[in-house]
């Protein structure tokens, strides 16, 4: 039994695009599972990691749900996005105060492992207090202070993608970009405040910079609006699509090292942490590149098995705050595996995370599903 192709709807590119922040996920989850998965997770399409991605699909998503509630009822759209936000640092403050019982109660355990967060085992009153503040940022404790102040913000520039305004958008966020990573402090400003401050390491403000990886969400969410108005084109240009797929190889090529970098070539173009331009191009590229697979996974006729594969990471992508935060809890709770266990033991145990993530992801979904069948009986 196979399944016909079908046009794309709106339940259909959420399914595609939480299938894709699932697999984020699950690329985050390993990625942190100290070094045994690093050679497979850490950046192996090219100069982007899944970190980026889960930004950009989280603005696709974000920009896609709230244009519809724009269209509806615009005061409930801010109303539910600052309802959003602040769901978003309950959970950071939650994770914040789990990080630190852990670290405290862990602290001196063992000389070959300790707590990612060691600031906050040296100055634990401090820690906790720029922690809720959302100043000092341990590992792992730094995208969700970032998210909530995105979908905080969000609702003012949704209207604007939503009046069509999409050029002025982009154009402030590019240039805020720019100042942020090239210009201010030389990309270091956050460090060098901190610096200032006499607050050196162990002390941490995070590896994202929200001025900065700002330009991925809202450049995501600029898409999702687009594609609810469905004013994106209906199917991938060939030239574009080949100049996408080609600067892709190139990319995985310079990545990893199988073709010679240029003699003039500078690792700064593609740091990660300013999301330098070249790296920008980058993901753009693979952007494209995804979009032209997924145009042209539609044309086949798969098998009803090939289409259900996608649903558990889908599941994933929608549930992925709760996801997340799971993750921080497994991740800090096997440190000690991650760093002194056999590498044997590390791979099963690495994956049986994964599955215990899918297992909550599918619990919490199927939960949600009886809900409103619930609420629609009662409504009848």
């Amino acid at each position: 039994m196979s399944h016909k192709p079908t046009q794309p709807t709106q339940s259909n590119r959420l399914l595609y695009l939480d299938f894709l922040r699932g697999l984020m996920l699950v690329g985050i989850t390993l990625g942190h599972f100290g070094p045994t998965f690093e050679w497979l997770m850490w950046q192996p399409l090219g100069f982007f990691s899944n970190a980026e991605g889960f930004v950009l699909l989280s603005g696709t998503v974000f920009g896609l749900v709230y244009a519809r509630l724009e269209q509806r009822d615009p005061a409930s759209m801010a109303i539910k996005a600052r309802h959003r936000a602040w769901v978003i640092y309950l959970s950071h403050f939650a994770l914040l105060i789990f990080v630190a019982l852990y670290t405290w109660l862990t602290n001196g355990w063992a000389d070959d492992w300790h707590s990612h967060a060691q600031f906050i085992a040296q100055a634990p009153a401090l820690g906790l207090i720029l922690g809720t503040l959302l100043i000092y940022q341990p590992p792992l404790l730094d995208i969700l202070p970032m998210y909530a102040l995105f979908v905080l913000v969000a609702p003012g520039i949704i209207r604007q993608l939503v009046a069509g305004r999409v050029w002025l958008v982009l154009s402030v966020s590019l240039l805020v970009w720019w100042l942020f990573s090239q210009v201010i402090a030389g990309g270091h400003w956050r460090t060098a405040l901190a610096e200032s401050m006499g607050l050196g390491f162990p002390f941490q403000v995070g590896e994202f910079d929200p001025l900065v990886w700002q330009i991925l969400f809202f450049a995501g969410a600029a898409l999702g609006v687009r594609m609810f108005q469905q004013r994106l084109p209906r199917q991938p240009q060939i030239v574009l699509a080949l100049i996408a797929m080609v600067a892709v190889v190139l990319f995985f090529g310079l990545r990893h090292e199988l073709i010679d970098a240029p003699a003039f070539w500078n690792p700064a173009w593609v740091d990660r942490h300013q999301l330098a331009g070249l790296r920008l191009v980058n993901i753009a590229a693979l952007a494209y590149t995804f979009w032209t697979l997924l145009y042209l996974a539609r044309k086949v006729d798969w098998p009803v098995w090939a289409l259900a594969l996608p649903k558990p990471f889908a599941c994933l992508g929608r549930h992925s705050l709760a996801v997340f935060s799971t993750h921080v809890v497994l991740i800090y709770l096997t440190i000690p595996i991650q760093m002194t266990y056999p590498l044997f033991w590390r791979y099963v145990i690495g994956l049986g995370l994964i599955f215990i993530l899918l297992a909550l992801a599918c619990g919490l979904d199927i939960r949600a599903r009886r809900q409103r069948q619930a609420q629609s009986i009662s409504a009848r």
